[in-house]
C-alpha cells in the first residue's frame, strides 16, 4: 500500500515567538516532516524534518500556496502556533485519510487544557461561526480540486476553503482529541456570560452581529459565491399576500405566547402587551405542560381580560404550542412573544401600521434589545438591528430577528410550524426561511421587543449540538427548495424565449 506523504504546515510568520516554539517542539515528538513559514527577515530553525520556506505574502491563503508549492505532498496538516499535537493520537489524520480518500476535509476534537472540546462539523453547516477546530487536514487532491485557497482573501481563506471542500467531498471527524490547547489567561466576566449564549467571540453566540463591515462584506461575499455554485441564490419575489380565508381581522392581530415553567416571567410578558397604545388584540396562552403555577398565573389574566384566552399544551413542545394559537387565532396578522420577553409600548401599533402599508409584506421583524434577568438593558450590546440580513444571507446567519410579526394566511399558505422536523427549536427560523422565498420580509427599524437573557432561557439549555443540527437541516431544505424554484424560473425564461 502506497504510504502517504504528509506535512504539517506550520505558519511561523508574524506568530508569538513562544507560541511558535511550542507547537514546534510538540511535531518533532511526531512523524511528520514539517514546513515551517517564517518571514525572509527572519532565521529558521534547522532540522532533518524541518523545511524552512520564506514567505513575502500577506494572506492566509498565500501561506497555504506558498507551502504546496514548494512542498508537494499527498496531505497536509495546517497547525497554527500555540497547538501542540498529541504525540500518540496525531497521526489518526494520516489513518482516517487512508481509510476515507472521498475526504475533503478533515477535522477532529481537541482538548483545551484538562477538558475535551467535541465538534459538529455538519456537512451543510453554511455558517462561518460554529467551532471545527484549529487543526484541519486537506488532502491534496481536494486542494487542487477547487485550484487552491484564496490568496485574495484577507479574513475568510478558511471558511472559503470549508465552503467549496465540502461541495466536493464529505468532511471527515474523528472523534477524540489529537491536539491541545493551553490557555493561562485568568477567567473573567465577560458580556457572553451575561448572554447566556455561548460561541466564538466576546459577544458569544451573538458575536456574529459585531463583525466589522468590511471583513462582514467578504464575508457574506464568499457565502453569496457559494449559493450561486449551489445554484441556490435567489432574486426577491414579491407575491402580493392573500387575505386570509379564515381570520376576519377583529381583533386585528393575535399575540401568540407558549409558556413552560415561566410563572415569574409571564406577567411582564402579559403587562407589556397589555399597557401598549395599541388596543384592538388577543393574547393566546399556550401552556405547554407547564409543572409550576404558570397555568394558575395565567388563569388570573384571563379572568382580568376578555381578549386574554389561555390553551392546554400536553407535551412540552414549542413548535406544536405555536401551532394551536395559530388555529385559534381569530387576528388576520400573528405576534410571537416569548414568555420571558416583554414589548415596548409601541410595538403592536408600528407592527400593524407596516403590515398594513405594505400588503407584499409576508412578515414584518423589528429591531430589539437585550435585558437581564432584572429587565435592566445590556448597554454592551445596543440595539440589535440585524442589518446582516438579506434574502439569501438569511442562509448564513442564525436568525431574523424579533419581534416577527406574520401574516396569518402566509403561516397557513406553509402549513404552519413544522412539528416533526423542529418540534422544540429551529421552527421559527425554518419558517422565515421559506416565507422569504415567495414574500417580502421587511424590517421595522424600531426597537420594538425587549429579550430577556438569563439562566433559564431555552437558548442556554439545549444542547449545542441540536441547535446546529436544527439550523443546518432547516438550510439543507431551503437550498433543496431554491434549486427548484431556480429550475422552475430557468424553465419559464426559456418557453418564452
Amino acid at each position: 500500500m502506497h504510504r502517504s506523504l504528509v506535512y504539517a504546515i506550520l505558519p511561523a510568520a508574524g506568530a508569538v515567538p513562544g507560541k511558535v516554539v511550542q507547537s514546534l517542539m510538540a511535531l518533532r515528538r511526531s512523524s511528520f516532516p514539517i514546513i515551517y513559514i517564517h518571514n525572509q527577515s527572519e532565521e529558521a530553525p534547522l532540522g532533518p524534518d524541518l523545511k524552512p520556506v520564506p514567505w513575502v505574502g500577506e494572506t492566509t491563503g498565500s501561506l497555504i500556496e506558498t507551502a504546496r508549492k514548494r512542498a508537494p505532498a499527498d496531505f497536509y496538516l495546517w497547525i497554527p502556533p500555540g497547538v501542540m499535537v498529541i504525540q500518540d493520537k496525531i497521526d489518526q489524520f494520516v489513518k482516517s485519510f487512508e481509510h476515507n480518500p472521498e475526504g475533503s476535509l478533515f477535522v477532529s476534537d481537541y482538548m483545551v487544557d484538562h477538558r475535551t472540546v467535541s465538534v459538529f462539523p455538519l456537512q451543510n453547516d453554511l455558517t462561518e461561526r460554529e467551532d471545527w477546530g484549529a487543526v484541519w487536514g486537506f488532502p491534496a487532491w481536494a486542494l487542487e480540486k477547487i485550484d487552491g485557497a484564496d490568496q485574495n482573501l484577507k479574513y475568510t481563506a478558511f471558511y472559503d476553503l470549508k465552503l467549496k471542500l465540502m461541495e466536493i467531498g464529505p468532511v471527515i471527524h474523528i472523534d477524540n482529541p489529537t491536539y491541545r490547547i493551553d490557555t493561562i489567561e485568568e477567567k473573567k466576566d465577560t458580556v457572553e456570560d451575561m448572554l447566556f449564549f455561548p460561541g466564538q467571540g466576546a459577544y458569544g453566540g451573538f458575536s456574529y452581529l459585531f463583525i466589522e463591515p468590511e471583513e462582514e462584506q467578504e464575508i457574506e461575499e464568499v457565502f453569496l459565491k457559494c449559493l450561486h455554485r449551489r445554484g441556490a441564490y435567489i432574486e426577491a419575489r414579491n407575491n402580493f399576500v392573500k387575505p386570509s380565508p379564515v381570520a376576519t381581522g377583529d381583533p386585528v392581530v393575535s399575540v401568540i405566547i407558549p409558556v413552560h415553567n415561566r410563572a415569574h416571567f409571564l406577567p411582564y410578558a402579559l403587562e407589556s402587551v397589555l399597557s401598549g397604545t395599541f388596543e384592538n388584540f388577543e393574547i393566546l396562552i399556550i401552556d405547554n405542560a407547564s409543572t409550576d403555577n404558570t397555568h394558575d398565573t395565567a388563569a388570573e389574566y384571563v379572568q382580568k381580560d376578555h381578549r386574554i384566552r389561555l390553551f392546554s399544551n400536553q407535551v412540552n413542545l414549542i413548535s406544536k404550542a405555536l401551532n394551536i394559537g395559530v388555529e385559534n387565532a381569530r387576528g388576520r396578522y400573528i405576534a410571537q412573544l416569548d414568555s420571558d420577553d416583554e414589548y415596548t409600548p409601541h410595538t403592536l401599533q408600528k407592527m400593524v401600521d407596516h403590515l398594513e402599508n405594505h400588503p407584499d409584506c409576508g412578515l414584518a421583524i423589528s429591531y430589539y434589545e437585550l435585558m437581564n434577568e432584572q429587565g435592566e438593558t445590556l448597554e454592551q450590546l445596543g440595539v440589535i438591528k440585524h442589518e446582516e440580513y438579506n434574502l439569501n444571507n438569511i442562509l448564513r446567519v442564525d436568525g431574523a430577528g424579533a419581534l416577527r410579526c406574520w401574516h396569518k394566511s402566509v403561516i397557513e399558505e406553509f402549513g404552519g410550524f413544522n412539528e416533526v422536523d423542529f418540534p422544540n427549536y429551529g421552527e421559527d427560523y425554518d419558517l422565515v426561511l421559506k416565507v422569504g422565498e415567495h414574500y417580502d420580509v421587511d424590517r421595522v427599524q424600531d426597537v420594538l421587543y425587549r429579550y430577556r437573557r438569563h439562566p433559564g432561557n431555552t437558548d442556554a439549555l439545549r444542547k449545542n449540538e441540536d441547535k446546529i443540527r436544527a439550523k443546518t437541516f432547516a438550510r439543507t431544505r431551503a437550498i433543496e427548495r431554491r434549486r427548484i424554484l431556480n429550475d422552475h424560473a430557468n424553465t419559464r425564461l426559456e418557453d418564452q424565449n
